[in-house]
Parts: structure tokens; C-alpha cells; sequence
């Protein structure tokens, strides 16, 4: 079954009552009735601008999941959103702001987020200083929670640095990039055939760090990097140069680092007349925004995600048919829709549980925390989920899927790690 993507456009308004989102773990549920107050569930994820194709399908799933509960243990439920956005791109200084401004807000106890890997580098640490939760679907870049001896070279801080206060705040469901590039990389030799690969990156925690483990991948698989170039995509919107040396050095595959909102797919589009060889792409290109930049070459691309298909797993059909009518359009979803509706789901039910341990009252941002290190054996749509001591997935997936047409269409996924 092909995936729906979204392109930048309007949330459709109003509430509606939905079947139940696919939940796990131990939290309560919802009822109606009076309640003990309101919880909000904030949201951080670039709405706008190249990085809305993934940013808005994901807002999508969060507050589906938060209509869809409506109630927990007697509080009502909320949702509401914030855009990491500047300037058509994801921002860390706009994270860091927006941040903030959730934590001046008491009634917010936790936060589904953000979506880009430098962003979060910017939040971690004033989430940490504040015991406020957060959890994402799409961050990947390792040194977010592991510890490697380049993380401070290439990103300028370690976990330890991100969290002040010596106890972890973030979670998140996604694949790391130190599986994520391999992923890449394996399938390019192994199912492409492609041993000579030039790649490039948007020089940016997220791009380069995948760049960097794909290349290393490739290397060890026997492979050769014919060309490897980081560019600053702000000021960079010609890449002919890089593609007229990949090519006389014998490419047989492109593999591109970066985001949609740093033009990922804008090369592949240049690649017309000069390259024809398959263009990869990590998940931050696997969205409408990058078929539309690749204009009339978007044919031949494939791409990873950190994290399974719904699709793939019978027992999430109810959940994603209750989506599909509350969010209707073919570009209502995305490539994390569903892992950020499970992050969010996996927020609610901790809250809960937190609830439960503060005698039925407004439970502490720490005891969130808390409770959301405890999860384990969460059954949402794209899989079952336990949190490592840095905050992992004891077992993540990734998948990868390629061009069809105008969509993006499931090849395979496969466990990784654990």
C-alpha cells in the first residue's frame, strides 16, 4: 500500500469524535463528565516554509491523537502548537524560544518534538534545566543520546552537556543515524549495485551526521566516495559544478544529506541532462516537497525513514481509517504521521501513570518525566516501544521506500539494533 504525503497546507478546523488511537502501556483513559482541570500537549515542528511537507502531516497525527483522547484520568486534554520556522526552514534559535515559552505555560507537561536534530540540540538543555518532557519522531542524530568521541567535534556537545541537570528529559521513537546512513549505504550496494557514490550534505547537525555514516558504510562495504562536498544551502542553489564531477569521476548513485527545507531535491532536479543515475535521499527528504523540487527527474529516488509504516501492521487499520476521515486529503500524511501520533499517545499514557502516582492530581513535570522513562512494551501503530536509559528504542526500524510516479511507494522495512 502507497503512503499519503502532505504538502504545505491549512489543518483542517473543528473537532470531531474519532475511534480510539492505537494506545499501550498502562495510562488511563478518557470518559466525559466534569474534569480536574486542562493538560496540554505541545507541539514543535516546522509548519511552514520547505519542512512543512513533513512538519504539518506530523502536527496532523499529534492532535489526532489528542482529540481522539480527549479526557485522561479527569483532565481535559488540549493541543497546542508551535513552528520551529524562519525563513522557510527549521531554526534552533526559534526552538529554543518556542522552548520557552511551553515551559512559562504550567498547564503544558510535555512536548511532542521537534522534528530536525538541531533544533533539539538547541531545546534539550532548557528542557533539562525545567524536567520537561519531550519526545520525537523524527530526530536521529545519535549524539543526541549516545556518546561518541567525534559528538563534540561535529556537533559541539555531548548528552552529557545537553542535560544540565544530570537526568534525561528526551525521548524519541526514531532509528539513529548510525543506522540510519548504513541502512543507505547497504541497500545502495547491495540492491542498487552502486559501489561509486558522490554525496553531499547541508552541512547541518542532521545532514552531515548521516552523510558521514553513509560514506562510512559505503567505504566498508567496499565502495568508493567519488565526490563528497558540504554546502551552505542558505546561499547555495547550484549544484552542476558537484554533479559535472560526479559524473567524470564515474558515479553510479547520488546520496544527498540534508532536509527539504535545505533543499534536498533541488539537485536531483539539476541532475537532468548531466547524471542519470538513482538520487538517495535520509528521511528528511522523503515528503511531496522533495517530488516537487525534483520537478520533472523525480523518477528513480529512494529514500529512508527512521521508523515503520503503519500501513504495514494489520492491527493499526482502524486507527489509520479513524484518521483518514478526520484528515481527508492524499497530503494529510507523512512520512512520521504515525510515529508522532504514537509519540503523542506514549505522552498521554505517562501522564496518566504520572497522575496515578500523584493521588489523582495534576501530576509534576518530573514525575512525567518520570513515568515516560518507565514506558515499556507501548503497542502504537509503527510498533512496540521501551525507552533505554538514553532515552532510545530498545528496538527500532527503518524502512525505505522509493519514487513512483508522483508519491513515495514502501519497498522494506527491517528491525535494526536491540
Amino acid at each position: 500500500m502507497q503512503r499519503r504525503w502532505y504538502t504545505a497546507g491549512s489543518i483542517i478546523a473543528g473537532l470531531a469524535m474519532l475511534a480510539t488511537a492505537c494506545t499501550g502501556g498502562t495510562g488511563g483513559g478518557g470518559g466525559g463528565g466534569t474534569t480536574s482541570g486542562e493538560i496540554i500537549i505541545a507541539r514543535n515542528q516546522p509548519t511552514s516554509g520547505g519542512d512543512a511537507s513533513d512538519g504539518l502531516p506530523a502536527q496532523n497525527g499529534i492532535q489526532f491523537a489528542v482529540e481522539s483522547k480527549g479526557t485522561i484520568k479527569g483532565f481535559k486534554l488540549t493541543f497546542k502548537a508551535w513552528d520551529d520556522t524562519v525563513n522557510g526552514t527549521h531554526d534552533p534559535q526559534k526552538g529554543a524560544q518556542n522552548i520557552q515559552e511551553m515551559i512559562a505555560d504550567a498547564k503544558i507537561l510535555g512536548m511532542v518534538g521537534p522534528n530536525n536534530s538541531n533544533v533539539a540540540r538547541a531545546q534539550i538543555p532548557i528542557a533539562n534545566r525545567a524536567n520537561f518532557a519531550m519526545i520525537s519522531a523524527a530526530n536521529t542524530n545519535e549524539c543526541l543520546t549516545q556518546t561518541f568521541d567525534y559528538c563534540e567535534k561535529d556537533t559541539g556537545s555531548t548528552p552529557a552537556k545537553l542535560r544540565p541537570n544530570g537526568t534525561n528529559n528526551y525521548f524519541r521513537i526514531a532509528a539513529a543515524d548510525t543506522f540510519q546512513g548504513p541502512a543507505a549505504a547497504d541497500f545502495a550496494v547491495d540492491t542498487l549495485k552502486a559501489t561509486k557514490v558522490a554525496v553531499w550534505s547541508d552541512n547541518e547537525t542532521f545532514g552531515k551526521g548521516v552523510a558521514d555514516k553513509f560514506t562510512a558504510e559505503l567505504v566498508k562495504k567496499g565502495g568508493t566516495v567519488v565526490a563528497r562536498q558540504d554546502f551552505d544551502t542558505k546561499v547555495t542553489n547550484d549544484w552542476k559544478p558537484f554533479l559535472t564531477d560526479a559524473k567524470n569521476k564515474g558515479a553510479q548513485a547520488v546520496y544527498a544529506g540534508a532536509t527539504s527545507g535545505t533543499k534536498i531535491c533541488i539537485p536531483r532536479a539539476q541532475m537532468k541532462g548531466i547524471l542519470d543515475v538513482p538520487y538517495m535521499v535520509p528521511d528528511g527528504g522523503v515528503n511531496t516537497q522533495c517530488i516537487k523540487d525534483a520537478a520533472d527527474n523525480a523518477a528513480n529516488m529512494y529514500g529512508t525513514v527512521a521508523a515503520a509504516d503503519a500501513n504495514q501492521n494489520p492491527d493499526a487499520k482502524a486507527t489509520i481509517d479513524a484518521f483518514t476521515k478526520r484528515f481527508p486529503k492524499k497530503e494529510d500524511v507523512g512520512s512520521y504521521t504515525f510515529p508522532a501520533m504514537d509519540c503523542a499517545n506514549i505522552l498521554i499514557d505517562a501522564i496518566g501513570r504520572a497522575i496515578d502516582a500523584n493521588g489523582g492530581k495534576m501530576p509534576t513535570r518530573e514525575q512525567v518525566v518520570k513515568a515516560v522513562s518507565e514506558t515499556k512494551a507501548f503497542k502504537g501503530t509503527t510498533g512496540t516501544y521501551t525507552f533505554d536509559k538514553n532515552g532510545d528504542p530498545t528496538s527500532p526500524t527503518m524502512a525505505i521506500f522509493q519514487t513512483k510516479g508522483t508519491d513515495w511507494a514502501f519497498v522494506k522495512q527491517f528491525g535494526v539494533g536491540g
